[in-house]
């Protein structure tokens, strides 16, 4: 059970009904230590280093906006969760309304037995026209900053054709790529720092050595696409699939992970009253950014995806790799030495059938994973020519 410390005690004192927020810290000091259990039948561990803590804990009870990546369903359990359990402000998640309502809402509650609601889940229509629905939710941003309580978004979004040019769809991207982060989100922190009050952005990052649902990635990007189509029967079906998809991956989400999950901070953003929301989405993102964690297996598959097809060819590739890191100062630390480090990916690489690794040459069998986990960390590559 987690101590109830300065922070936990700023954040357990009765809330008004903030637009009907339900959260439950009682509900929390139940699950919390079952989460950990649950997740430790796919993941070794939930790593928060003391850095990114300190960092954190350094803010006090200040309005906090965590503005986080986005890469795995068990984005929103694992922070939320792990800071619960360390002590730190758990923060109000804007969740999308797949995970709270419906089949999959009822899923996550069956099978894992957390009430995203009581969590501190704001449902967000992902699939609605922005204006309405964003404006609703940023007000609801502000009222909860107003209460120097934290909250946590995933500001990632893509550009959706809904017939008028003029929506927004939110989520990860299936191909892996980090997308841009939408300025409108970063509005309720300048507008509440103009009334007096101290706020923050945190830009933060979670990693994975494997994400659980990445098997799954290729299928929901078909479906997502049927569910977009003009063709009423193509759409209508689309969202059959991919609701049956999410919902068959909740069903064995805790058999389809591996390693470790990492959850790392950037540099804390203070909010100027005259900030501009673009300019701080901007560097908010380059933050998160800086701070996704390089795992040993995503950069095998990096390597993989430029052509090494040999263990030899492999870890020569990776030493040069390590010093183009080194240089640009990425978030690298591996657990292994690198001899160890690759034979432990390839390995793992090879157990789920990512590759086959025979007498010593690779060879790539769902390479739509590989680019996945290559594209996560290619802009640390971006600006780095090797010599």
């Amino acid at each position: 059970m987690p101590v109830l410390n300065k922070y936990h005690k700023t954040l357990w004192v009765s809330h008004e009904d903030i637009y009907g927020d339900r959260f439950d810290p009682e509900h929390c000091t139940k699950i919390a230590p079952q989460i950990e259990r649950l997740i430790s039948k796919s993941y070794q561990s939930i790593v928060l280093p003391e850095e990114s803590k300190k960092k954190i804990i350094d803010l006090g009870t200040c309005s906090i906006l965590y503005a986080s990546l986005h890469k795995s369903h068990f984005d929103y359990i694992a922070i939320c969760g792990k800071m619960f359990l360390e002590g730190l402000p758990c923060p109000r998640t804007i969740a999308g309304n797949n995970l709270v309502r419906g089949i999959i809402g009822k899923s996550v509650k069956h099978f894992t037995g957390i009430d995203m609601m009581r969590w501190g889940a704001i449902p967000l229509e992902r699939d609605s026209s922005v204006s309405h629905n964003l404006l609703n939710l940023c007000s609801r941003i502000e009222t909860i900053l107003r209460s120097d309580t934290p909250i946590l978004a995933f500001p990632e979004m893509e550009a959706a054709s809904n017939g008028t040019g003029d929506g927004r769809r939110t989520g990860r991207a299936y191909s892996g790529e980090i997308r841009n982060f939408a300025s409108a989100l970063f509005s309720p922190p300048i507008k509440v720092s103009k009334e007096g009050k101290r706020v923050y952005i945190v830009p933060m990052a979670v990693s994975y050595d494997f994400v659980a649902e990445d098997g799954y990635f290729g299928s929901l990007a078909k479906a997502d696409k049927m569910k977009k189509s003009d063709n009423l029967l193509v759409a209508f079906v689309g969202r059959l699939y991919y609701t049956f998809l999410e919902s068959h991956f909740f069903y064995k989400m805790y058999s389809l992970g591996n390693g470790n999950i990492y959850i790392d901070t950037g540099q804390p953003i203070l909010v100027e009253p005259n900030a501009s929301k673009t300019e701080l989405a901007q560097r908010a993102q380059e933050e998160a950014t800086k701070c996704y964690r390089v795992t040993m297996p995503a950069l095998v598959c990096y390597a993989v995806s430029k052509g090494a097809t040999s263990r030899d060819e492999l870890q020569r590739t990776l030493e040069t790799y390590g010093l183009m890191l080194e240089k640009v100062n990425a978030n690298f630390h591996p657990l292994f030495g690198l001899k160890e480090g690759v034979d432990v990916a390839l390995n793992d690489l090879t157990q789920r059938r990512i590759i086959s690794n025979s007498n010593g040459t690779i060879s790539v069998r769902k390479p739509e994973i590989i680019n996945y986990y290559a594209n996560t960390i290619a802009h640390h590559f971006e600006y780095v020519v090797p010599h």
